[in-house]
């Protein structure tokens, strides 16, 4: 678990600044530490490709925004309570626009579970004033302008919706009929530089459906139990990384020829590694 910083400002309802240093709290000051780093470590455990943007505290309750645009929910005492995608916000556009006072300060920052990018791009904008519930708001920063997505854009690797190329438009409209896009980054696996598009169907966690540099779709990938993987993974894991803690979840990789492959999250003190293997247990990648 990453070292945990506090700080001084309590709030009910809590703000995201337009730039930050990473800090898994992002926003978690109002409750105790100790149900502080449950939630976190719940997170990181159970979503550990994903980066928390924000958190609120009201009637009892801690609603944790994450960088994909999913919502988790908890207890002030730590407790998980639900999930949504928030697919329900109108994600048919989203093109950015933040404008920042130079004198805002933030009492929150954003977290990366992946100990990886942090940048400063703004917020999601939306379409014809259909945005998220927060369109049109940047929290309480009254400088400040929000829309479309109902979450704050922080990384330089986050792209906006609406400037998909035409192919990854042309492939989610042939394949994935009725879903909804969720979220859209840019990363850089084993496979190269590739686009990452997370794509949704009602309540259900979503699909990421990568693409490489020329937009030729690679793979999905899907959120799967650690304890679910084959047994040759899980040997492969204890034989090669018996010093790492595994995380609760990790992904399956589905290629274009149907062959799987299972990705894996480490972690060792303050180390963070993804291991991706082959269904024979071979290791197909590590970063």
């Amino acid at each position: 678990m990453k070292k945990i910083f506090l700080a001084a400002i309590t709030f009910a309802t809590i703000m995201v600044s337009c730039t930050s240093t990473t800090d898994e709290m992002a926003g978690l000051e109002a409750i105790t530490p100790n149900a502080s780093e449950l939630i976190t470590t719940y997170i990181a455990n159970n979503f550990p490709d994903t980066k928390i943007v924000s958190s609120q505290t009201a009637k009892g309750t801690v609603t944790t925004e994450l960088n994909t645009g999913e919502a988790l929910k908890f207890s002030t005492s730590g407790t998980y309570i639900a999930y949504t995608n928030n697919a329900n916000l109108g994600l048919a556009a989203d093109s950015l626009g933040v404008t920042c006072d130079s004198t805002h300060t933030d009492s929150i920052h954003s977290g990366d579970h992946r100990g990886g990018k942090h940048g400063d791009k703004g917020d999601r904008g939306g379409k014809g004033g259909k945005g998220g519930k927060d369109g049109g708001k940047h929290n309480n920063d009254s400088t400040s302008t929000r829309g479309g997505h109902g979450h704050d854009r922080h990384y330089e690797n986050e792209i906006a919706i609406d400037s998909l190329a035409a192919e990854i438009n042309t492939y989610i409209s042939t394949n994935y009929s009725g879903y909804t896009v969720l979220h859209a980054e840019t990363d850089t696996i084993c496979e190269g530089v590739v686009t990452e598009v997370l794509v949704t169907l009602a309540s259900a966690q979503p699909v990421k459906l990568v693409f490489d540099a020329a937009n030729v779709y690679l793979f999905k990938a899907q959120r799967i139990e650690y304890s679910s993987m084959p047994t040759l993974i899980s040997d492969a894991v204890t034989a090669n990384y018996s010093t790492y803690t595994v995380m609760k979840r990790g992904e399956t990789y589905t290629s274009t020829d149907s062959s799987i492959k299972y990705k894996v999250y480490l972690k060792s003190s303050d180390t963070r590694k993804s291991v991706t293997f082959n269904a024979d247990g071979t290791v197909s990648c590590e970063k």
